[in-house]
């Protein structure tokens, strides 16, 4: 599902998030065990045009209980892009102000499916 190598061709300059950050392991870590969790963030991105990454850090609020570095932000962000483009068929993407105060995520995308 989730294939690093060919994420990493995607998003060039993540290597960094991908080998040291703990985010992006919790993330994929998540992905094959949350099914349903992914299930309510697709929910949440195309019927309230919520950006996934938001729906996410509130969910795991304990885990992303302080302000994150610009990188993780983006790394973070990078992922769900990933997914929602490259696996899930995503084809657009919409900027949208989130404003959420304990992560510091002030603007994320939410994605629309090809049909819309």
């Amino acid at each position: 599902m989730f294939n690093i190598d060919d994420f990493l061709s995607v998003y060039k300059g993540k290597k960094k998030f991908v080998d040291e950050s703990e985010y992006f392991t919790f993330f994929l870590n998540s992905l094959q065990k949350d099914v349903k969790l992914f299930e309510h963030i697709r929910f949440c991105n195309d019927t309230l045009s919520i950006p996934p990454i938001y729906v996410f850090v509130k969910y795991y609020k304990k885990i992303f209980d302080r302000e994150m570095t610009v990188s993780e932000k983006q790394g973070l962000g990078a992922c769900f892009g990933y997914l929602f483009q490259n696996i899930w068929g995503y084809k657009l993407s919409r900027l949208t102000w989130v404003g959420e105060r304990t992560t510091g995520i002030k603007n994320a995308s939410y994605f629309i499916k090809n049909d819309k």
